[in-house]
């Protein structure tokens, strides 16, 4: 009877990535053989939940949510493992400013993103995380916006891109989108839209 209830607590922690799996195989082979094909699938299951990969995103209100409340390894694995050109233009259609202008305030040349889309080839690096910034701009908005309790009739989006493309004192009298093409310039942009939320109004 001990036997039994050992050898379920083996293939209860095998099927959960518990790290105490190891220590049976020589009693029952197949439960750590069952754990080790667990490991071999976590990067899949990450990947459906927003992992390294970007197949889950989905240019949605959920999607850049994600996108800004995501852990920090995790939005640097994103930018890693490539982000397709396909999917940067759609996050950067949700802003109401034509693509043109907001490629070129990213630093990131028309006829490359329009190439490489034919064929959803990668961004590099570097293109990517400034349009990654773009959209985790877009699910800080939205964040703020559910946290002030009515978030009804609120169109994100339009707000944002509106707020992005008119002077703003706070910054110097730039434009928000002048300054999404270095990863400190968004940082900036990102901290002022927060001291919206606090009462410190741009």
């Amino acid at each position: 009877m001990a036997r039994a209830q050992t050898t379920s607590r083996a293939g209860s922690k095998g099927l959960s990535g518990g790290h105490g799996a190891s220590q049976f195989t020589r009693k029952a082979a197949k439960p750590a053989a069952s754990a080790k094909a667990t490991v071999r699938r976590k990067p899949k299951a990450l990947t459906a939940q927003g992992g390294p990969s970007f197949d889950w995103f989905k240019p949605t209100q959920e999607g850049f949510v994600t996108l800004y409340t995501a852990p920090v390894l995790t939005q640097v694995a994103w930018v890693k493992s490539g982000l397709g050109a396909r999917d940067a233009k759609a996050i950067l259609s949700q802003l109401r400013v034509p693509q043109g202008e907001a490629l070129t305030a990213l630093h990131i040349p028309v006829a490359t993103m329009n190439r490489k889309a034919k064929t959803n080839a990668s961004l590099s690096p570097a293109e990517a995380e400034r349009v990654l910034g773009v959209g985790r701009l877009l699910g800080q908005l939205q964040t703020m916006v559910r946290e002030s309790g009515n978030p009804e009739g609120f169109d994100a989006a339009a707000w944002l891109s509106a707020w992005m493309s008119a002077p703003v004192p706070a910054l110097g009298g730039a434009r928000p989108l002048d300054l999404m093409d270095t990863m400190t310039g968004q940082a900036l942009v990102s901290q002022v839209l927060a001291q919206m939320q606090s009462g410190a109004y741009a």
